[in-house]
C-alpha cells in the first residue's frame, strides 16, 4: 500500500466487522483525548442520548482540554 496516495490513512484489516475500538488499535492511537474525540466524531449525533450539536461540542471541549494539558506538560518540564 506504499504506492497509493496519502497511504498512512490505510490499514489492512484482516476482520469482517470492525468497531471504534479496533479502528484505534489499527491506528496506534494511544492518547486518551484523541480516543475519545474519535471515538465521538465517528458516531455523531447516531447515539440517542446526544444530538450532533452536542457531541461537537464535547469534541471540542476534549480537544481544548487536551491542548491545555500539552501546555501544562510545557510549565511543568515534561514537554
Amino acid at each position: 500500500m506504499t504506492d497509493r496516495k496519502h497511504n498512512h490513512y490505510y490499514r489492512l484489516c484482516p476482520y469482517p466487522h470492525i468497531d471504534v475500538y479496533r479502528v484505534l488499535e489499527l491506528f496506534e492511537v494511544t492518547d486518551p483525548a484523541l480516543q475519545h474525540i474519535i471515538k465521538k466524531a465517528l458516531c455523531a449525533g447516531q447515539r440517542g442520548a446526544k444530538d450532533f450539536r452536542k457531541d461537537l461540542e464535547e469534541i471540542v471541549d476534549t480537544g481544548n482540554r487536551r491542548i491545555e494539558m500539552l501546555d501544562e506538560d510545557v510549565e511543568a518540564g515534561q514537554g
